[in-house]
């Protein structure tokens, strides 16, 4: 059984061991906590038992604990110039049991391991258990579900940049595949990154909830205004989306 009362209790005294004052660090304290809205948003969707709703909302409180000690390391979001965050974070739980203040059950550890490990992967192991497997399905919506909300909010904001969306990158979103990270060669690629993670959505839930909040618009308008050349582009691969998701642009 889960107490999820107390298991926000000991996140919450988790973070205070960090500079609450520094915004990185309350940047995602506050993204923890909207993720796991919509960790449990999705699993009530999907008409989830008491005992996997709150599974799923531990694992949206949890998938990010390593982000913490990551930004008091390193200064940084990102994982390619730091630490898989991830991976770190699944060390933090494991290690001295911690893991074991939040829930005792040794399976629903399992499962709260695999599916923090696999949350922010290109794509999620194939050797995982059905129940495994829709878990680390809702983390990753519920994450990408708070990424574009933040992006369409412009927390971040993109500087002008003359760049152009290199060819093979834009086949493959035309195509409407998502790309590994790897396949970045200009700085518009990169800006793009986000707007390619609508395509790896698992749920209805999470498909019908970008699109009544119109992100994908959102999301290109800030894009366009980035390299504003390259707009007939980019409005290609906004209306490959919206065809791929059978609504009309």
């Amino acid at each position: 059984m889960i107490d999820l009362n107390n298991c926000k209790n000991l996140f919450q005294n988790y973070t205070k061991k960090y500079d609450l004052k520094n915004e990185k660090i309350l940047l995602k304290v506050l993204h923890t906590y909207r993720v796991m809205d919509n960790c449990i948003d999705i699993a009530k969707s999907l008409d989830l038992k008491h005992e996997d709703l709150s599974i799923a909302a531990l694992i949206g409180l949890l998938h990010d604990i390593g982000r913490f000690e990551q930004i008091k390391q390193y200064n940084t979001f990102n994982d390619h110039k730091s630490v898989d965050h991830a991976a770190l974070g699944v060390d933090i739980l494991k290690k001295d049991k911690f893991i074991s203040k939040f829930v005792s059950d040794k399976k629903t550890q399992e499962i709260v391991f695999k599916t923090i490990n696999n949350h922010n992967k290109y794509e999620i192991e194939y050797d995982l258990d059905d129940r495994t497997l829709m878990f680390c399905k809702i983390i990753r919506d519920a994450d990408k579900l708070d990424i574009f909300k933040i992006f369409s909010e412009k927390i971040y904001k993109i500087p002008y940049t003359n760049s152009c969306v290199s060819n093979r990158v834009l086949n493959y979103y035309l195509k409407g595949i998502v790309l590994p990270d790897s396949f970045n060669e200009t700085v518009l690629d990169e800006n793009l990154r986000t707007f390619g993670m609508l395509y790896d959505l698992n749920y209805e839930y999470s498909i019908n909830k970008v699109i009544s909040d119109n992100i994908p618009d959102k999301l290109m308008d800030i894009i366009i205004k980035s390299s504003v050349h390259e707009k007939e582009n980019l409005l290609n691969i906004k209306k490959v989306y919206y065809k791929k998701r059978g609504n009309l642009c």
